[in-house]
């Protein structure tokens, strides 16, 4: 396969690579040999990943999991190159990875060399914020493992047997793929801001009065939902491993008001904020 594979990022179990597709017509590549435990975040294009007797459809908020040992083929549907984010972890890891999720029916069958998940709001922040930390140098060791490890937990915890959505076929991918890729672009770098729906479709190149209904056939969300999931994701994220008051998080999550913030945090995580942070983060801080 044509492609530019670039390490972002190497770890003493896995290293990060920034797969950039170079083929621009549709067709099937020759058979290639994955010799690691990968878990691939597809970020632009369209392609088949075809194993064994699958064929799996691959697009922006989908997740792709391969263990090692087995071949495969892709082939190109999008006149996008795809881009892909990939973590690819070491054996060894491998084995301790049996160990923790052996008893998952993906791992306990042969048959199954590769699955697909859809992503929610919560694993593609998680996804964003590790690229980011990697591209800006702005984080530690331990600060980048302890996301990718709960990118691990996140996305086998929602392995599940793989079926395509036929809501989102051919026609639609084809012209709206990009749509989708922008929209999430723009409200992963703008979450803090105060954004409008007009400003989210018009960087979309899309019309306001169908981008909502386009966005949600491929999130399962709002737009207002997914703004306000990544904004508490965020959030979550902060009261974890900063020493930020929870004050400066809500703000700089993108909430107007303490408020909002409290009321939202508590009713998704079932406890506000400042109790959160006592039980998982940084509890000798002042709320």
């Amino acid at each position: 396969m044509e492609a530019d594979i670039h390490t972002l990022y190497e770890s003493d179990f896995y290293r990060i690579l920034d797969f950039k597709c170079r083929c621009v017509d549709c067709r099937t590549s020759k058979p290639e040999y994955g010799e690691s435990f990968c878990i691939s975040f597809v970020r632009k294009g369209n392609f088949l990943f075809n194993v064994f007797r699958q064929s799996l459809d691959s697009y922006t908020g989908c997740v792709l999991i391969t263990k090692p040992g087995y071949e495969h083929t892709v082939t190109h549907v999008h006149t996008v190159p795809d881009e892909c984010t990939i973590i690819e972890f070491k054996l060894s890891f491998f084995q301790e990875l049996i160990e923790q999720y052996g008893s998952l029916n993906f791992f306990r069958d042969n048959d199954l060399h590769s699955t697909l998940i859809k992503t929610n709001t919560e694993t593609e922040f998680l996804h964003f914020t590790i690229m980011r930390l990697i591209l800006m140098h702005s984080a530690g060791k331990l600060e980048i493992d302890n996301l990718v490890m709960e990118v691990v937990s996140k996305v086998l915890s929602n392995i599940t047997d793989y079926k395509p959505d036929f809501r989102i076929n051919m026609r639609l991918k084809k012209n709206h793929l990009i749509t989708i890729e922008r929209a999430k672009e723009y409200i992963a770098h703008h979450y803090a801001d105060d954004i409008s729906l007009y400003e989210i479709a018009g960087f979309a190149n899309v019309s306001v009065f169908h981008f909502s209904r386009i966005f949600k056939t491929f999130t399962a969300a709002s737009p207002h939902q997914y703004l306000l999931s990544t904004r508490l994701k965020n959030a979550e994220l902060l009261l974890r491993n900063s020493s930020m008051p929870v004050a400066d998080i809500a703000f700089s999550s993108g909430f107007n008001s303490i408020e909002h913030f409290t009321a939202s945090f508590s009713q998704k995580y079932k406890t506000p904020p400042a109790g959160f942070r006592s039980r998982n983060g940084f509890s000798f801080l002042p709320a």
